[in-house]
């Protein structure tokens, strides 16, 4: 069971953003614990399971938005983390380009994936949504010594309460790739989005996230001119 957790190690979904539309349909709640919920459902024409995982946390939208973006501190929370590399950032565009690394208890090859994505916030809500996709093999090819990984998407939503709390919204789903049995993979899919979570809430409140400004990302309390 040890090891099944650990090739559940995703941890790069929490990165990812998905480009279609998530529905509220199929959704079976698979963890309820510690003020974190997760969700996960077969999804079309695709082996493994996606998640949806949701928490509340105090914050700003800015402070959220800045953890992300700190790739050289990502695998103090982001589970199963081993690297991310920037490549490209635009602040002004929302933009970014990663290269992740993922750690595999061996004998697993470790996975790898490179990454594009835009953050976005709708004028009217506030709300902040971060998405992103994984870029073909041959635009990028993998390093040696890794397995890319052949699919990932996944979404981070911020939505601003009342009382400078944030709720916070992880989807996602991944292929691995090589051939880990996708029944082992869904059997505990829930683990990632819901330790990750906790590394979020964990180090979020931290003054380097809370203090952070990006162009692109206004606060409720901000008004436009």
């Amino acid at each position: 069971m040890k090891l099944l957790k650990l090739l559940l190690s995703f941890s790069l979904l929490t990165m990812l953003g998905m480009t279609q539309a998530w529905s509220d349909e199929g959704w079976s709640l698979a963890r309820d614990r510690d003020g974190i919920q997760v969700w996960t459902r077969d999804v079309a024409d695709f082996p493994i399971r996606e998640f949806k995982a949701v928490t509340t946390v105090k914050s700003s939208l800015n402070g959220l938005v800045g953890l992300i973006m700190d790739t050289a501190n990502a695998g103090q929370w982001i589970y199963r983390t081993s690297r991310v590399e920037l490549l490209q950032r635009d602040d002004d565009k929302g933009y970014f380009l990663i290269h992740v690394e993922t750690d595999f208890p061996w004998p697993l090859t470790d996975r790898d994936a490179v990454v594009e994505g835009r953050i976005t916030q709708d004028e009217k809500t506030r709300v902040v949504t971060v998405r992103s996709h994984s870029l073909p093999l041959s635009q990028y090819p993998a390093k040696p010594d890794f397995v890319r990984m052949p699919e990932m998407q996944g979404t981070w939503i911020f939505r601003p309460l009342d009382q400078g709390r944030v709720e916070v919204t992880m989807l996602g789903r991944a292929d691995p790739g090589g051939r880990i049995p996708a029944s082992a993979v869904n059997l505990l899919i829930h683990e990632t989005p819901y330790r990750t979570l906790q590394g979020l809430r964990r180090v979020v409140a931290a003054p380097q996230y809370q203090k952070s400004v990006l162009p692109q990302i206004r606060e409720v309390t901000d008004r436009s001119e």
